[in-house]
């Protein structure tokens, strides 16, 4: 019975530590700098983006050692994408509505103007508070 137990503990912390990343960029093969920036960041451990020609939407999976600090995070990785490229408009996030957005966008294989749309709705309902 004890070694039942001790087999049951086990699984139960290995199956805690997975290490399974989600890393998505939409279109794929856009800007790999983005890409450079979001794994070189310890705190982040996952991302989903979308890009259309002007807006860049960056929804991050923050390890729960630093949730606490998820807002600096975050807006320390806007300022550095910002820097690195002028021309874009960046949001990045850890809202899950954000993330839900961006996946069902990926799902859709959405192209140029409906991407464009769904982008301006997107940003418009992360202006909304609750």
């Amino acid at each position: 019975m004890i070694k039942i137990k001790y087999i049951l503990l086990l699984l139960l912390f290995l199956t805690a530590c997975s290490n399974e990343t989600n890393q998505m960029v939409y279109p794929e093969n856009d800007l790999p700098e983005l890409e450079q920036v979001l794994k070189s960041k310890e705190a982040v451990y996952g991302y989903r983006s979308v890009m259309n020609k002007d807006d860049v939407l960056v929804s991050i999976d923050i390890r729960r050692m630093h949730q606490f600090s998820e807002n600096k995070i975050a807006k320390n990785i806007k300022k550095e994408l910002e820097e690195k490229f002028p021309d874009k408009e960046f949001l990045v996030s850890n809202d899950l509505k954000l993330k839900w957005e961006i996946e069902k966008i990926m799902k859709q294989n959405l192209k140029n103007d409906e991407l464009t749309k769904s982008v301006d709705e997107i940003k418009s309902l992360l202006k909304e508070e609750t």
